[in-house]
């Protein structure tokens, strides 16, 4: 199959001074690419252990090491990430320890579910010992909210009781404590998830007015309990990690910046309302701090082969994020149950085999020739299919290795039909050896011929829904 692809998309991008194999005599959609207009620092990639981590720990419970080796190797050994991002369940204080927030007395086995997590980050850190952790409150439990349980409540929007923030608090620092006790540190943490939402999932709902007074709060007691016991590391704080950027942008992050200045030490949200210049605002406002969209799927129903259209769904909202000053980039979720959705990189049949889908090839496609430390430079499309926010077309962007010894090109038809592409480079690339990559429908990440830039100019025919990567080198 590997060869078979290799050969075939050798003849489409046979590249040339004055063409490649493959391209029409319709004006091609351009990708011009600065290398010396740089903008933000590209920090790395993550991805997300959520809902289902007993589903990624299945193989080996079921007596099938060999196979759980092998997924932990296509996670955190064949795909170049940063960041393991847990999810703190709402299960290890079933009922209030005692009236003082101050003296834990949690039960041991109250954080059985914990084991999950803390394998797949040992499993993680074995192969990228650099890995860090980022855990994220999704509910407290039941008795501290209004609505007696871990759900949402949707409409109802479930929150946390009054008088309960310092309960709330020593709940996330229990889990912080224990997962340093099985010798998995967390490096950062958000105190909820999109609390900005009424869902019906797991979660709790904050007004902004709350939302930064809890903050704040939370924030104090932390600093209170690191000052108590050193031996356990301090979690850097992300927030708000709500489901609106837009929102975020406008109300819930100048509001948490007024309050909390010194507390914040990185700007985040998830990418679920894709309206307009929403990261360039949110990199204003996040000055110097790192900004990370801390979630994202394609969370639609997907009949397409393998997941393709998730998969270029996922590039797109990629490109818009890194042209627009984030720094980090962090997919939803490792692992799902096998279905047609977009949510998840790969899929397990608990207790039995892994699944790879398109969008695992294309996430490894784009992570692998990147390091962290590049910087985002600026890349421009232009011609028949360009667009704008969200739109189907042409997407682009472009890294570059702080020596200026290499720059990596990532280009995207985040559509159905072919295209033909030509990739523009500035003059200090423009004589540059290059390799290359694509993902698509029918093949995953396939090694395209090498070749040298021709007065700064590469072409292709770029399959419709297909992920094209070209990294020079000078």
């Amino acid at each position: 199959m590997r060869k078979a692809g290799l050969i075939r998309w050798g003849m489409v991008a046979l590249l040339a001074a004055g063409g490649a194999c493959g391209f029409t005599d319709a004006a091609p959609t351009v990708v011009t690419v600065d290398s010396q207009a740089q903008r933000q620092e590209f920090q790395g990639m993550g991805c997300g252990a959520i809902f289902y981590e007993a589903h990624i720990t299945s193989l080996g419970v079921n007596g099938k090491s060999k196979e759980q080796e092998q997924l932990y190797d296509a996670m955190f050994t064949d795909v170049r990430t940063n960041f393991l991002q847990l999810m703190i369940r709402h299960d290890h204080e079933p009922q209030n320890d005692n009236d003082d927030p101050y003296k834990q007395e949690f039960r041991e086995a109250d954080f059985d579910y914990c084991k999950h997590p803390a394998a797949i980050a040992a499993a993680a850190k074995k192969r990228i010992p650099q890995m860090k952790l980022y855990a994220v409150l999704y509910s407290p439990p039941g008795w501290m909210k209004t609505n007696g349980s871990e759900e949402g409540g949707g409409e109802a929007r479930g929150t946390l009781k009054e008088g309960l923030e310092l309960e709330l608090a020593e709940y996330i620092w229990a889990f912080l404590v224990h997962m340093h006790q099985q010798k998995q540190p967390i490096d950062y943490l958000s105190i909820a998830n999109e609390p900005d939402w009424p869902h019906e999932q797991p979660s709790y709902f904050l007004t902004t007015e709350r939302h930064v007074a809890l903050f704040s709060q939370v924030a104090g007691y932390l600093k209170e309990m690191h000052k108590r016991f050193p031996d356990v590391p301090q979690a850097k704080l992300v927030a708000p990690n709500s489901l609106s950027a837009v929102d975020a942008g406008k109300v819930l992050v100048p509001a948490l910046l007024k309050a909390a200045n010194e507390e914040v030490d990185v700007i985040a949200s998830h990418d679920y309302d894709r309206r307009g210049d929403r990261w360039k605002i949110l990199r204003a406002l996040a000055g110097d701090r790192p900004l990370w969209q801390s979630e994202c799927s394609y969370n639609a129903h997907d009949r397409s082969p393998g997941l393709i259209r998730s998969a270029s769904e996922y590039w797109l909202y990629m490109t818009e994020a890194f042209n627009d000053g984030v720094n980090v980039w962090h997919a939803y979720d490792w692992v799902y149950p096998p279905r047609q959705g977009g949510e998840a990189l790969l899929h397990v049949d608990w207790g039995q085999a892994f699944h790879y889908t398109k969008i695992y090839h294309g996430f490894r496609q784009w992570c692998a020739p990147l390091e962290p430390g590049m910087r985002v430079v600026d890349s421009r499309v232009e011609g028949p299919a360009a667009s704008g926010y969200s739109q189907a077309g042409v997407k682009a962007s472009a890294f570059l290795k702080p020596d200026g010894s290499k720059l990596v090109v990532h280009v995207a038809a985040v559509q159905d039909s072919a295209v033909d592409v030509e990739i523009r480079v500035d003059k200090a690339f423009d004589n540059a050896v290059y390799r290359q990559w694509c993902t698509s429908e029918k093949e995953d990440i396939v090694v395209l011929p090498q070749g040298r830039a021709q007065q700064g100019v590469i072409r292709m025919s770029l399959p419709g829904r297909g992920l094209w990567t070209v990294e020079l080198r000078r």
